[in-house]
C-alpha cells in the first residue's frame, strides 16, 4: 500500500512516517533523498539545489520525475511518501493530509526543533514565520502544477493532530487506509474542536452534523452547534465535520454565504465561555 502524508508545518508529519516505518514496517519515501542525490549528481549542496529550483523550475520537474520512477518500481509493497506532492504524482496513493492549529504548530517548532531555519526567539515569531512559509508554499506549487495542496478535496484523509497524540494519530490513519484499500472513499474529514471558530450561522443551526467552510486557513463551523458544544465540553479532542468547501466556492446549494463576516470576538468569546474551551489563536 502506498500512503502519501502532507500536511501544514508543524503538523508532525514526518514523526508520523517514522512511526509508520517502526511499528507498521513502511519504508519511508523522503523527497529529499532525492534532493540528494541529485545534488551530488551535479556537484552541488542540497541547499544551492534548493536555491536553482527557485530559479529555474526544471530541477524541480526532474525531482518529480524520479518519484513517479520510484513509485513505479516499488508499485506492491507498503511506502508512505512523506513528500509534498507526492498525492498528485503517485498513482493508487492513499491521500492524507494534516491540520494544525498556529499556535500549536509553533510550540512544537519552537521548543522541540534544532534545524538552523526553525530556530526562533519567541513563539509568536515562529507562528508568524510558519503561517508566512505556509502560505509561499502554497502559491510555488500552485505556479509550479496549477494544483493547490491547501484545497482539501485533492485527499482521501484530512485530519486535524493539534491535540492527539501520535498513537491516535496513527491508529486513525492506519484504519482509515485499510478502509480505503477496500472502498476507494472519502474516509473523513476530523478536526479538533477547538479549530473551528463560531458564526452567527452555527447558533441559528443547532441540529445535525458539525459542518464548516474554510476563509484562508481557517475553519468556520456553520452547523451542528449542539454536537460541537457538547464535544468541547467533554474535552473531546478530534470529532468528525462535514466540510462543505471554501470561500469562492459553490455550497451544496449553490451559494457561499460570507459566513466569517458574522464572527465577532464578542461571538468568540461568548462560545469560549459557554464550550469551556479556549482558542490559542484567532483569525484576523
Amino acid at each position: 500500500m502506498f500512503i502519501a502524508i502532507n500536511g501544514q508545518l508543524g503538523s508532525g508529519k514526518s514523526e508520523l512516517c517514522k512511526r509508520l516505518n517502526s511499528e507498521y514496517g513502511f519504508e519511508i519515501f523522503h523527497t529529499g533523498r532525492i534532493q540528494r542525490e541529485f545534488a551530488a549528481e551535479l556537484g552541488i549542496s542540497t541547499l544551492e539545489l534548493n536555491e536553482r529550483c527557485k530559479q529555474d523550475h526544471h530541477y524541480d520537474k526532474i525531482i518529480d520525475s524520479r518519484l513517479v520512477e520510484y513509485a513505479e518500481k516499488m508499485r506492491g509493497k507498503n511506502i508512505v511518501f512523506d513528500s509534498r506532492m507526492a498525492w498528485h504524482f503517485v498513482k493508487g496513493a492513499f491521500k492524507v493530509h494534516l491540520l494544525v492549529a498556529p499556535d500549536i504548530a509553533a510550540d512544537r517548532v519552537f521548543f522541540h526543533r534544532v534545524a538552523e531555519e526553525e530556530r526562533y526567539s519567541s513563539k509568536e515569531e515562529a507562528m508568524k514565520n510558519l503561517m508566512e512559509r505556509r502560505r509561499l508554499e502554497n502559491e510555488r506549487y500552485k505556479a509550479l502544477y496549477d494544483v493547490s495542496m491547501s484545497d482539501y478535496k485533492n485527499y482521501d484523509l484530512i485530519l486535524d493532530t493539534s491535540l492527539l497524540t501520535v498513537k491516535e494519530e496513527l491508529e486513525l490513519i492506519v484504519g482509515a487506509s485499510e478502509k480505503y484499500s477496500v472502498t476507494h472513499e472519502f474516509q473523513g474529514f476530523y478536526s479538533a474542536p477547538t479549530s473551528l471558530y463560531p458564526t452567527e450561522c452555527l447558533l441559528k443551526n443547532p441540529l445535525g452534523a458539525v459542518s464548516a467552510v474554510k476563509k484562508g486557513e481557517s475553519l468556520y463551523a456553520v452547523g451542528g452547534y449542539r454536537k460541537l458544544l457538547e464535544a468541547a465540553r467533554r474535552g473531546a479532542r478530534i470529532l468528525p465535520i462535514d466540510y462543505l468547501g471554501a470561500e469562492g466556492e459553490k455550497l451544496p446549494d449553490g451559494n457561499f454565504v460570507d459566513f466569517v463576516a458574522q464572527t465577532t470576538g464578542e461571538l468568540v468569546s461568548e462560545f469560549e465561555e459557554a464550550a469551556g474551551l479556549r482558542y490559542g489563536y484567532i483569525p484576523e
